[in-house]
């Protein structure tokens, strides 16, 4: 169960709380020093991790992390005033963090020891992870839903359905929820999927199981808390749940991933499984150190590997010191990359493209990057250009004495000038690149006669590559000029075979008389996302398509590889910049990587043993 724990608390918001950390290869545990007791993380669209915890610090204390080890204390989700007050005598236990339909959703439990039937779950929302966050009043409470003890909600999605499983020691119960995630469907009915045994529930998929993951035991007795963390799994989300005998968790079977040690007691009540850039999944969860209980439930944490289609702990105890987790990637969608005097300037889609504005990475290499290095706080583009969200896909050249970015917002494409690659990049006035429809993904190509054309993607019955010639002042196009060059078809552009088709992020280069387009085709979230390209003998086509696409998953060992830009490194080799899924399991944050072209004369090819990400030292 979730109890307050009235232990002294000294924090500063603003000071580093990891325990030490052996170098930046390796951790030590725990790695907060503080009672954490029950966290919840998520990687959220800025590319930190925030972590959530039950109330020691009162109203919900939030943590962010860049690395998973060294974390700092940001606020806290509610206020005395925002706290909130059904169930007044109740603390808030137990949080679970989600993001749903562009919202920050935070279920909590709000109970008072002892008050098995007056408990419940409730539900908060926020616009960005550190809140503030408002809440919506309790989903249901133990006697609402006939259930003791209704307590450690957590949410999932599955089959486009949303769900809410909770209980506490009386039985595991799941229900479907509304689609906006904030009440109980109505006429929906709970199921229990496993028996009395366990509580803080957390389900997560892996290799085509569901593994229904909690603990059991005492949590909160110090010394003699007997805590441990369990496990079963199932075909189907609602069960039946079984441990590896395929005996079945309603009758309180299961198997243990994690016990006490000689130095931590009662470990349990786990985070969400969560992934590092390299795809290596990590738990975290608290408990008592053997040596200092009365410090309260600390914060572990944990690398989780996955033997015979089981989660597995090494030792299944807590580690002393481990080898850290792998972050650090640059996180840019629609990468592009500009070069300039032996330097080169890094811009895409931000995590968070409702933030706008565009990130600008550097490097003297390619191997080093520094940043984000925009002069307004890490951005290039100012606040005061066109758009409002959906800031995606940047472009940058250098046109008569000046850097222009030309851009996606608001799905319409806009143009901005600066007098350096870092920025800020600005507009006289506000406004798009007009054409007749909605249309993303811009590129300028300047043929040798100096003539500029824009290649951008438009929305019309899929996504359709178009080109257009440019006025000279390059804020609006020759719309009679316009005319479709690259349209999806079926094969490596389609697998899914879906009605609206998906061709995208052109980039041009001429090498001799031969005009080159590289594209990207299937939809971002599609592993099979991957780019070929199409050659002609003019900007404005015909296209001819090359036929297969020369940077796919099974070439880079990553799903969703594409939406690039094609450059040259200061030795003269072609390089194509592009992103990735995050792992396999996970489209986003989307990661940023390079990998080298080959030109025999006629086609391009990828280089075997080239691809890499990008990463930040």
């Amino acid at each position: 169960m979730k109890q307050k724990m009235f232990f002294t608390l000294l924090l500063s918001a603003v000071s580093l709380l990891s325990w030490g950390a052996d170098g930046d290869d390796f951790y030590r545990n725990p790695i907060i020093n503080t009672s954490l007791p029950d966290p919840t993380v998520i990687r959220a669209n800025d590319g930190y991790y925030y972590l959530y915890a039950t109330e020691n610090i009162r109203n919900l204390p939030i943590y962010r992390s860049k690395n998973l080890v060294d974390w700092e204390f940001v606020a806290t989700a509610f206020t005395p005033e925002s706290r909130p007050q059904w169930n007044p005598k109740g603390n808030l236990w137990a949080p679970d963090i989600n993001y749903i339909n562009g919202k920050y959703v935070l279920y909590y439990a709000k109970s008072e020891w002892g008050g098995e039937w007056t408990c419940g779950i409730g539900v908060a929302t926020a616009d960005k992870p550190e809140g503030p966050f408002t809440d919506h009043g309790a989903l249901f409470t133990s006697r609402d839903i006939d259930v003791q003890n209704s307590i450690d909600g957590f949410y999932i999605e599955d089959h486009g359905k949303k769900y809410l499983f909770w209980g506490s020691f009386h039985g595991i119960f799941g229900i479907e929820l509304t689609d906006d995630g904030l009440a109980v469907k109505p006429g929906a009915e709970k199921k229990q999927v496993a028996g009395t045994f366990m509580e803080g529930t957390y389900i997560h998929r892996h290799g085509g199981y569901y593994y229904l993951i909690g603990s059991a035991g005492s949590c909160c007795e110090g010394e003699r808390s007997t805590y441990h963390v369990t496990c079963g799994r199932s075909k189907d989300l609602f069960g039946p749940y079984v441990d590896k005998l395929g005996r079945s968790l309603m009758d309180n079977h299961y198997e243990t991933i994690l016990r006490r040690s000689d130095d931590v007691v009662g470990p349990g009540h786990n985070s969400e499984i969560i992934s590092d850039d390299r795809g290596q999944d990590w738990i975290l969860y608290h408990g008592f150190s053997a040596t200092d209980p009365r410090a309260g439930r600390l914060l572990y944490m944990d690398r989780v590997d996955w033997v015979d289609g089981w989660p597995y702990i090494a030792g299944g105890r807590p580690s002393k010191v481990s080898e850290s987790p792998d972050v650090g990637a640059i996180l840019l969608a629609d990468p592009t990359i500009y070069a300039e005097d032996g330097k080169y300037y890094l811009y895409g889609t931000s995590p968070n493209s409702a933030i706008g504005r565009f990130e600008v990475y550097t490097s003297d290499d390619l191997l080093s990057w520094q940043g984000p290095a925009g002069v307004l706080g890490g951005y290039a583009l100012s606040p005061d250009c066109y758009g409002t969200k959906g800031f995606w896909a940047p472009q940058i050249i250098k046109h008569k004495g000046s850097y222009r970015m030309i851009y996606t917002a608001n799905e319409h494409i806009a143009i901005a000038q600066s007098d350096s690659p870092l920025g800020p990049f600005t507009q006289e006035k506000a406004e798009e690149i007009a054409t007749p429809m909605k249309a993303i993904d811009p590129f300028i190509f300047f043929d040798d006669n100096g003539k500029p054309y824009l290649f951008h993607v438009r929305l019309t019955k899929g996504n359709r590559i178009y080109v257009a010639e440019m006025n000279k002042d390059l804020k609006s196009i020759k719309e009679k000029t316009a005319r479709e060059a690259i349209s999806v078809e079926d094969g490596w552009e389609n697998t899914a075979k879906t009605e609206w088709g998906v061709a995208e992020g052109p980039t041009v280069v001429k090498i001799g008389k031969t005009y080159y387009l590289f594209y990207s085709a299937n939809d971002f979230r599609n592993p099979d996302y991957a780019v070929g390209y199409a050659t002609a003998t003019s900007p404005l086509g015909p296209w001819k398509k090359h036929g297969k696409p020369i940077i796919t998953r099974r070439q880079m060992g990553e799903n969703g590889t594409g939406h690039g830009d094609l450059f040259k490194d200061k030795d003269g080799k072609w390089m194509y910049v592009f992103h990735t899924h995050n792992n396999r399991n996970q489209v986003g944050p989307r990661r940023t990587a390079v990998v080298e072209l080959n030109f025999d004369g006629k086609d391009f090819s990828a280089v075997e043993g080239t691809f890499r990400f990008l990463s930040l030292p």
